[in-house]
Formats: structure tokens, C-alpha cells, sequence
């Protein structure tokens, strides 16, 4: 399923791209917060960053009157991802929590919509994006931490750090949507990633079985981040 939609996002991005004029180019920079979702522990946010290029592509040769408010986005980003976790395991009365740390490159494919604010000085937009992104995971650790208050000296205690991906997929895929603010060649961010694959797996508890070959999983951990970034466009003039 990844793999099917990683080649759907690139013939979309080169489908349109090859029907599109190239508007603009930038640089875009920020940080927020990051998390796992519906994972088997409790998570705490991490510090989510996204720095990059980005192009514009319009399509001002149309005769649509929405081609003038429209345009497609697309670039290569730097972000970082990941979770702070805490698990408390009963039945050994154990405590696991540590950090996901992990960095992607990431090719999102947006469309752009700019709506100019009908206030007496002009050039004032407002903006909105959504859109798919592919991401591969570049480098990053993971911190992992197991305690048993009642045994400290137990062979069941740990504490390791070891690359991120050995223990989760490098490729994620997520839907982009974001809200803005332009003026001049500033423009200002609020954007969502939220991812729709699953990072790692962990055993599935209820199908458990005695052949370690058979043992079960179940996808858990899915990316989202809430960031808000700065960017500056050069337009081609």
C-alpha cells in the first residue's frame, strides 16, 4: 500500500507539473510539536522542526478564473519526527519510556489556494494548502529505558540507545493541510501532518503464540506534528 501510494504522489506531481509555468521559488523554516498516534503507550509531544525548498507552479494560462488563485506547490523538506513514550507493564510491574528521534527527508505535493484580503492596501492573501507528502527516513535514534522499582538489579532492566529505523519503517506517508498569511514575498504558516501509515509494529498481545515464527503483530504509531513555519518566495518576474 505504501509503495502504491508513493508512485501515485510522483505521476500526480509530474502529471501536473508538465501542464503547469513555473511562478516562483523559497526557502521555508519552523518547529512545533510532534507525537505518535494511536500507539499501546502513553506519548508526550517531541520538538517537531521542517526546514526547505519549495517551487511554485501556476497555471495562469488557463482560462478558469480560479487558475489566478491557484497554484501547485512542491520541494524537498528536512523535518524531524518522533515521540517522547511511557509504558507502564503490570505484569511485572516494570516501567519502559524513552524517545523517538527520527529524520526524513520529506516531497510533498500541494495544491495552493491564495485569497487576496479585501482590505485597502493590497498584496494581503490568505492562504490555504493540502496535499500529500512521501517521507524516508535519513537518520535518528531511538532511546529505550526499562525500570523495575522493586528489582533495580533485574536481568529484565535496560537501557539502550540504537538507531531509529532498526525498529521502525523509514517510509511514511502523510496528508498535509495547512492555513496562512502572505504579504509581499513573506509568508507565515500554521500547517498539520498527519501521518496515514504506521512507523513500527508491536507484538499483537491477544495472539500470542508459542512458535516465535508465528507471533503476530499489529501496526502501531503513526506520525502527526502541528508546526508553524516562515518562508520567503523569489517570484520570476
Amino acid at each position: 500500500m505504501k509503495k502504491i501510494l508513493v508512485v501515485l504522489t510522483l505521476l500526480f506531481t509530474l502529471s501536473l507539473t508538465a501542464q503547469a509555468q513555473f511562478l516562483s521559488y523559497g526557502f521555508r523554516g519552523g518547529v512545533g510539536m510532534g507525537v505518535h498516534l494511536d500507539d499501546l503507550a502513553t506519548n508526550r509531544p517531541i520538538l517537531a522542526a521542517n526546514v526547505g525548498g519549495f517551487v511554485n507552479f501556476g497555471f495562469t494560462n488557463s482560462q478558469s478564473l480560479l487558475a489566478e488563485n491557484f497554484c501547485l506547490q512542491t520541494g524537498l523538506n528536512l523535518i524531524r519526527r518522533g515521540s517522547n513514550f511511557e509504558e507502564v507493564l503490570e505484569s511485572i510491574m516494570s516501567i519502559r519510556k524513552g524517545t523517538f528521534d527520527a529524520w526524513y527527508v520529506q516531497l510533498p505535493v500541494l495544491a495552493m489556494f491564495r485569497y487576496e484580503m479585501p482590505i485597502r492596501e493590497p498584496g494581503h492573501y490568505a492562504l490555504l494548502s493540502l496535499g500529500p507528502a512521501v517521507s524516508y527516513g535519513l537518520f535518528g535514534t531511538l532511546h529505550d529505558v526499562k525500570i523495575t522499582p522493586r528489582l533495580p538489579q533485574s536481568d529484565w532492566n535496560y537501557d539502550i540507545t540504537q538507531p531509529v529505523f532498526d525498529v521502525q519503517s523509514p517510509l511514511d506517508v502523510s496528508f498535509l493541510f495547512g492555513v496562512g498569511y502572505e504579504y509581499q514575498d513573506l509568508t507565515a504558516m500554521l500547517q498539520l501532518d498527519y501521518g496515514l501509515t504506521a512507523v513500527s509494529s508491536s507484538p499483537d498481545a491477544l495472539n500470542i503464540s508459542q512458535d516465535a515464527e508465528r507471533i503476530k503483530t499489529v501496526p502501531i504509531g503513526s506520525n502527526f506534528a502541528i508546526l508553524l513555519t516562515i518562508g520567503y518566495q523569489f517570484p520570476i518576474r
